[in-house]
């Protein structure tokens, strides 16, 4: 068992991984061999944990957070059928995902998720039980000025989760920020 930093404020799950301490050595030597500049709209510390997240899982993982600017150009994408549990700090979820299409070219960033089943109960950070169900969901950004999401859901739950809080019934919302 490790700590989890995703998330706000951390302890979000993002997925499992198997991946040994030497291999996620390798792989952070080779992606800073690959990125040796910085850049802040695109080859940045986002599309490092983009990156990294997708390696980790092997592609199997749920990630909310939309990056505000990075070049993201691994397979996070296709047919995915493929799912996920982990219980860590407070934070158990179960998910599975059909398909999802992500691209991100610097602060552009745009994502489609066909299939979509989460259950997650927050105990802290936060608080609240939650059932996702999406059938279908486009969400897009342009850095962190505008974005915005739209599709068919049937999502239900209420508590505090990444920071925000909400309440959801069958699909019909409300999300303030914290």
């Amino acid at each position: 068992y490790k700590k989890s930093g995703a998330g706000k404020f951390g302890g979000n799950i993002v997925g499992v991984t198997r991946k040994e301490d030497w291999e996620i050595q390798k792989w952070i030597d080779e992606f800073i061999t690959n990125n040796p500049q910085y850049n802040f709209i695109s080859d940045n510390c986002q599309k490092f944990v983009y990156d990294f997240v997708i390696w980790l899982t092997d592609n199997n993982c749920k990630i909310d957070q939309v990056p505000d600017a990075a070049t993201i150009d691994k397979n996070y994408s296709d047919i995915v059928l493929d799912g996920f549990s982990a219980a860590a700090e407070g934070n158990a979820i179960a998910a599975f995902t059909f398909a999802q299409k992500c691209d991100s070219k610097g602060p552009d960033y745009t994502k489609i998720t066909v299939g979509h089943l989460a259950t997650q109960a927050v105990a802290g950070p936060g608080l609240g039980v939650f059932a996702d169900a999406k059938i279908v969901e486009h969400r897009f950004s342009l850095g962190n000025v505008v974005g915005g999401h739209f599709g068919f859901n049937a999502n239900t739950g209420v508590g505090v989760r990444n920071g925000n809080l909400e309440a959801h019934f069958l699909g019909f919302w409300s999300k303030s920020w914290c």
